[in-house]
């Protein structure tokens, strides 16, 4: 990983593109919930095997599906989802494919490893990280400290492997700061203040976007039958018969 790369000007720009042609600054981080719904990407999480970290599906029409391994941390769901972003609008001749995503270099299909790089130049953009590190830590290599690498990961919401892969790609760091922070990530990050949300799995069958308005639209146009219907809307569990609560807000 080397910030003068090909592969990384060539990634590099494709995500500064992407943030810029969606309204994002040069330093903000990406809200993913507001991006999906925006972008008409339905999204699921569903309970996936560990190396299975999402996938995404172009589908006919103005919209997009991505499924998201609920199990893994949330820090890395994000990224999953900026790996799938990639796949959907920037992949030519995209085909569907499960993937583990956040191998980086380790990743044997090139499209995959572009992946990986374009989710961590689109959710960690350069300038945003260096106003992140103070002036001191950007003298010499191997200078974050722990208080900035945590503050740049809960910054941007990812996890702090994708954080130090960022750092190491633009030349703050190198690899020994994955032995450094192989474990204890929760106890540091409580010890700093912040929550722990971000290192534990979440979003349990959590939908993002229409999903149940495109099944519905799917059984009333009588392109699927009744029992798809009712087994599309039990993958996110939901009975269209049961009672509706009363809203008392």
């Amino acid at each position: 990983m080397r910030k003068n790369s090909l592969l990384w000007f060539e990634i590099g720009e494709k995500a500064s593109t992407f943030r810029s042609r969606n309204g994002f600054g040069p330093t903000d981080p990406i809200q993913l919930n507001s991006f999906l719904l925006k972008s008409n990407i339905i999204t699921l999480f569903k309970p996936l095997s560990d190396k299975f970290g999402g996938m995404a599906i172009k589908a006919d029409g103005n919209f997009n599906f991505i499924l998201v391994n609920q199990n893994h941390s949330i820090g890395k769901q994000h990224f999953t989802i900026g790996h799938e972003i990639y796949h959907l609008f920037c992949q030519e001749n995209f085909t569907s494919q499960k993937c583990n995503t956040g191998l980086f270099d380790k990743q044997e299909d090139p499209e995959e490893k572009r992946a990986d790089f374009f989710a961590a130049c689109l959710l960690m953009p350069e300038n945003g990280i260096v106003q992140l590190i103070p002036d001191l830590e950007k003298k010499s290599k191997n200078q974050i400290s722990t208080e900035t690498l945590f503050r740049i990961q809960q910054y941007y919401g990812l996890s702090v492997n994708a954080v130090i892969y960022r750092l190491c790609e633009l030349e703050y760091v190198d690899k020994s700061y994955f032995d450094k922070f192989s474990s204890g990530k929760i106890g540091t990050a409580l010890r700093l203040g912040y929550d722990d949300h971000l290192y534990k799995p979440g979003n349990a069958d959590k939908v993002i976007g229409d999903y149940a308005t495109r099944v519905d639209k799917l059984f009333k146009d009588e392109i699927i039958s009744e029992s798809h219907y009712m087994e599309l809307l039990n993958a996110i569990h939901l009975d269209p018969f049961a009672p509706v609560e009363n809203d008392t807000e």
